[in-house]
């Protein structure tokens, strides 16, 4: 073994030395958790080839040449021996403190020498001015977590949308002067039947009034309108963020419609047309921008008090003042709890809750009021039982009122196609003019003969109501509807609301269905008895052997209309239905054929007249065209009012639903169920064609039939409320449409 110098000894004992020195802390054998966040350095390598990471564990770091001082040696020449260091924060243990350490070059952030600076992730810095060659770069990376990145996403996003929303309001509120309030109130709904002549719904000669001030109330009232309509109207600025949210949530979880207008929101969209009526976006950001300036104009106990003299309220015109002197001969500043409540329950909807209308709905909605006054604390637990438990008297001249409404079941149909058509909020404003289709002679009639049947026959055959409508079957046109015998005494719709099994008038949809999968009408089919789906069902009644669609039709035999329901496929049997405008829901199996699910008058009406009309389906309408009544030239002159809604212009009517082949051949087998069939009773002998229908134990007795020459669709329900059994047949209500349509035809002519 050769011996070493002393010189080389030397060396080799500093080069251990400084092997040992050099970088005190080893990044690379640092091993960390997975998906663990350590802030990090990462210093790009002279050469270009990337750059090298030093997670930053400990507390405090030196950064320089000296390899023997440094915890991260960067050797270069820029570079001092301690250059700068860096220390977390103890405050934050993701940011760190860049200090420099009295060096030569410095530390730069761009062309600015720092002293010291606290780094944020994504931060660059050179050790030495930029503009060097070879200066040093670093930078600082220590990425939030993904939470905080979108709430900052969020929050930027929440900024810029607010921003564009300030803009708008600013170029919104140019439109609109809010400053002085429109003075006073123009007309509630005016409904015209198709004459335009008569107003349906009495006028009252009244003049309007309002009280001064917002004192001059009933306390209860403003309360009762406050915990009813806008809880937090002393706290919003017109727009209510939280009620928007909360109506957000209930619409997405289906718990039915909420809306989230202010009181001023509703105040801003009932005095100013600029604001429109449409159920639009548009409008709803004009609504808000108004609703904006008048919060920023006037006080709250202003917008309040206008509120209270302004709002729509029916029958009783506008604003409390009216509503309090229609229903209860008082003023507005005498109410107590139970009349507040109750005229305030009215508010989503006058015309229908109204303790005139429907005193038990009013009663239930007038205690939901009186339970959220108590809820807020506005009154007294004891006050609210006393109130709860107290009766609605009526003013015996509001009652009066109502009874010389025309066609009163239809006039109150009016109101549901309103709301369907403008939307619940939209609606309930009013000051609307509404043009109808009702024909007042064909009403007069309608209602005379049901009541006369039902006061006639009625006793005899065990049946206590009865409803009947009328369409023009080319337009889906209500003619004439009547819902009961007697409206004052029982409000309840049996056209539209009722839900009744139709019997054998439901056969109709398997028969067009079978036409429709280019079954022939002269295909026979047997008798006999069959099971299908393991239910049995008896042999033709009236008929015997094999025949075909016109004897089937004609006689209402089940099994005959069951076997033609099996082939055309019961799939295709509700989807005939549902395409000539039954809604109700439908399930589909062997029994619907025979009536067994349930439907109204209205739409079962509406399908029948798509036979009468080459195969196209006009949606029952009793609306022809809205106007609003606070947009006319002239209020004398309609045609200067702003057209709203026309049906004319709806993208739905005259939808060719079935083919008009099949329309035809329906016709025909039609005409034979009165001709050679069960509804011999119907017949003028004027080419009518229609249907018998009868359920179990004969609950429900029907006919559906129209008249051709005169583009007259009928239907005629008789029964009782509470399904009892009746002692009569399909029978009484096929007779009662032949009297009906003869006196339509006699006094026409």
């Amino acid at each position: 073994m050769s011996k070493q110098s002393p010189k080389t000894q030397i060396s080799q004992l500093v080069t251990v030395a400084v092997q040992k020195l050099q970088g005190k802390v080893n990044f690379q054998a640092v091993n960390l958790k997975k998906g663990a966040r350590v802030p990090e350095l990462r210093l790009k390598n002279e050469n270009g080839s990337g750059e090298s990471k030093y997670p930053l564990i400990g507390d405090r770091y030196l950064l320089g040449r000296s390899s023997s001082s440094c915890d991260i040696t960067i050797r270069n020449t820029v570079v001092s021996q301690i250059h700068c260091s860096l220390q977390r924060d103890p405050k934050n243990p993701h940011h760190f403190l860049l200090t420099d350490e009295n060096s030569t070059n410095g530390v730069y952030m761009g062309k600015r020498r720092l002293k010291s600076v606290s780094l944020r992730h994504g931060d660059s810095f050179t050790l030495a001015p930029p503009d060097l060659a070879n200066c040093v770069t670093i930078s600082y990376y220590c990425p939030p977590p993904l939470w905080a990145r979108l709430l900052r996403y969020g929050f930027y996003g929440a900024g810029g949308i607010f921003g564009l929303l300030v803009l708008a309001v600013i170029w919104e509120s140019r439109k609109v002067n809010v400053y002085p309030l429109p003075s006073g109130v123009s007309g509630p709904v005016v409904v015209y039947p198709r004459d335009g002549q008569t107003p349906l719904n009495p006028m009252r000669q009244e003049t309007h009034r309002e009280l001064d001030n917002l004192g001059d109330f009933s306390p209860y009232l403003t309360k009762a309108v406050v915990a009813s309509e806008d809880s937090r109207f002393y706290w919003h600025f017109g727009v209510d963020p939280l009620g928007i949210v909360r109506a957000i949530k209930i619409n997405w979880q289906g718990r039915g419609r909420q809306g989230a207008s202010t009181l001023t929101q509703q105040l801003a969209r009932s005095l100013f047309p600029e604001v429109g009526r449409q159920n639009t976006a548009d409008r709803k950001l004009r609504e808000a921008v108004v609703a904006l300036q008048l919060e920023a104009v006037y006080s709250k106990d202003t917008i309040l008090k206008t509120y209270l003299n302004r709002v729509y309220l029916g029958l009783a015109g506008y604003g409390f003042e009216d509503a309090a002197r229609f229903y209860f001969d008082k003023s507005a500043r005498d109410l107590d709890i139970s009349e507040a409540a109750t005229l305030v329950a009215m508010l989503p909807a006058p015309n229908r809750f109204n303790p005139i209308q429907d005193y038990d709905t009013s009663v239930k909605n007038r205690n939901l009021v009186i339970d959220r006054m108590a809820e807020l604390r506005m009154i007294s637990p004891e006050a609210a039982a006393s109130a709860r438990r107290s009766r609605i008297e009526i003013s015996p001249q509001a009652k009066k009122s109502l009874s010389s409404t025309i066609a009163p079941y239809f006039y109150s149909y009016v109101f549901e196609e309103l709301q369907d058509l403008l939307g619940e909020e939209v609606a309930k404003e009013g000051n609307f003019i509404v043009e109808t289709s009702l024909d007042r002679r064909l009403q007069a009639i309608a209602e005379k003969s049901l009541k006369n049947n039902v006061l006639n026959q009625g006793p005899r055959y065990r049946y206590s109501q009865g409803a009947l409508v009328t369409l023009n079957s080319q337009t889906g046109e209500i003619l004439a509807l009547v819902g009961g015998v007697d409206y004052q005494k029982s409000q309840f719709n049996r056209a539209i609301q009722a839900k009744r099994q139709p019997g054998s008038t439901f056969k109709v949809f398997a028969y067009a269905a079978a036409l429709e999968q280019g079954i022939s009408p002269y295909k026979t089919y047997t008798c006999a008895g069959l099971s299908w789906q393991g239910q049995a069902y008896s042999p033709c009644e009236r008929s015997s052997g094999a025949i075909n669609m016109f004897q089937g039709l004609a006689q209402s035999e089940n099994s005959v209309a069951l076997r033609i329901a099996r082939e055309a496929g019961l799939s295709n049997v509700v989807n005939v239905a549902e395409r000539l405008g039954v809604k109700s829901p439908l399930n589909p199996v062997p029994g619907l054929i025979l009536g067994q699910s349930e439907v109204n008058v209205l739409e079962m009406t509406g399908a029948y007249a798509v036979f009468d009309h080459g195969g196209r389906w006009n949606r029952p309408h009793a609306i022809k065209r809205i106007l609003d009544a606070s947009d006319c030239e002239n209020v004398e002159d309609l045609s200067t009012c702003r057209v709203i809604y026309d049906y004319g212009d709806d993208s739905d009517r005259n939808q060719q639903v079935i083919s008009p082949k099949t329309a035809e051949t329906m016709n025909s087998l039609l005409r034979g169920v009165i001709t050679n069939g069960t509804g011999g009773a119907a017949s003028i002998g004027m080419g009518e064609a229609g249907k018998t229908g009868t359920t179990n134990n004969y609950v429900d007795l029907w006919f559906i039939g129209y008249l051709p020459r005169r583009d007259w669709v009928t239907g005629i329900w008789l029964g009782n409320d509470n399904n009892s059994p009746t002692a009569g047949s399909s029978q009484q209500a096929a007779k009662l449409w032949g009297d009906y349509h003869r006196q339509l035809i006699t006094t026409q002519n």
